[in-house]
């Protein structure tokens, strides 16, 4: 998150243009927004989202994770 985007510009910039185009951040974000409650529960989408860009994670990384250990998505919103 050195590049100064936060949850909100890389959500909004990604919704603007669709899934398809959005740079990995965006993407994540959209995951995070619309995907990642299912996946692993009660979370927060944006500190997930700004826990797995301090970790340098990508959108891929953070799918497979909440596939395979929910609980260590959660404990990125507290890293």
């Amino acid at each position: 998150m050195s590049t100064g985007l936060t949850y909100e510009k890389a959500l909004a910039a990604a919704r603007k243009v669709g899934n398809a185009n959005a740079d990995d951040a965006g993407s994540m974000a959209l995951y995070c927004a619309d995907i990642l409650q299912l996946m692993v529960g009660a979370a927060s989408p944006k500190l997930v989202w700004e826990g797995a860009q301090k970790a340098g994670m990508t959108h891929l990384e953070l799918a497979l994770l909440a596939q395979k250990n929910p609980a260590k998505v959660h404990d990125l919103m507290w890293d």
